[in-house]
């Protein structure tokens, strides 16, 4: 009896091993898509801050009025103000 469960077990172990090595059953390694990273300024855009900012690219975003900001960890910084209402 011992000798089939240690037998069953290598083999169970094996099977893991090479369905793990050919990928059945596993995840993809992509990456999640990233969200928009910046868009065309319209022409009514306030000037561009910076370049970059904390190493990220500056880039326009249109939610919430459009502004200017970094995308850093998946989220959005916004570094200006709504140029519609002149507020947050």
């Amino acid at each position: 009896m011992t000798l089939i469960k240690t037998t069953l077990s290598a083999a169970v172990l094996a099977g893991g091993v090479l369905a793990g090595m050919l990928g059945a059953g596993t995840a993809s390694a992509q990456p999640p898509p990233a969200p928009v990273q910046g868009e065309q300024p319209p022409a009514w855009a306030p000037p561009k801050p910076a370049e970059f900012w904390d190493g990220q690219p500056v880039v326009w975003y249109s939610a919430w009025g459009g502004r200017w900001g970094v995308w850093i960890n998946g989220g959005f910084i916004t570094l200006t103000s709504n140029p519609v209402t002149g507020g947050g």
